[in-house]
């Protein structure tokens, strides 16, 4: 089972990881020492990660000058990289797509979906683990908690995080085994 692969717990640092975006650019969570992480599993067809393609890139947006960067990684083994490239060149995808082979770095975290949120501190402790917001599985639901936005937030002024864990909603990553 993938998930007695978690290492990546509440509260705990976050191992180090190198990926590629589909450019070929290595990225390492290192590199973005003294910034708040926001890293959320992406993928090109699932209809959830379409759903919040606009909330993704606003908190991109957003936060970009705040000290906190956005990444999304694919686990997706039944993604190819030109898939990816070209469907995040047609929705104008603000933030690097990480490309994870064999699934290693959605193990280690224990994602589960697309879209997953995991929000890392300037010290490299996971503070948040779930879903971006309440909407849950029904489109037509109102959303009335941000909780990506919420986590953003409260690290960013030193504060606790106010629900440090939430239920990811979305497609299930498609994992090699």
């Amino acid at each position: 089972d993938f998930l007695d692969k978690k290492v990546v717990k509440l509260g705990e640092t976050v191992p180090d990881f190198t990926l590629q975006d589909f450019s070929g650019h290595e990225h390492t969570l290192s590199g973005y020492q003294g910034k708040v992480v926001m890293i959320h599993f992406w993928s090109a067809t699932c209809p959830f990660v379409v759903r919040y393609d606009e909330r993704l890139k606003q908190i991109t947006a957003d936060y970009q000058d705040q000290g906190a960067v956005v990444l999304a990684i694919d686990s997706n083994q039944n993604e190819t990289l030109e898939q990816i490239k070209k469907v995040a060149e047609e929705r104008n995808v603000n933030y690097p797509i990480l490309i994870d082979p064999g699934n290693q770095i959605a193990d280690q975290f224990g994602a589960i979906t697309t879209p997953h949120v995991f929000i890392i501190d300037q010290e490299r402790k996971l503070v948040y683990e779930g879903a971006v917001d309440d909407q849950g599985y029904a489109e037509h639901n109102r959303v009335n908690q941000s909780y990506a936005r919420d986590a953003l937030d409260a690290v960013l002024s030193g504060s606790a995080v106010p629900n440090p864990q939430t239920k990811s909603v979305g497609c299930t990553i498609k994992r090699a085994f």
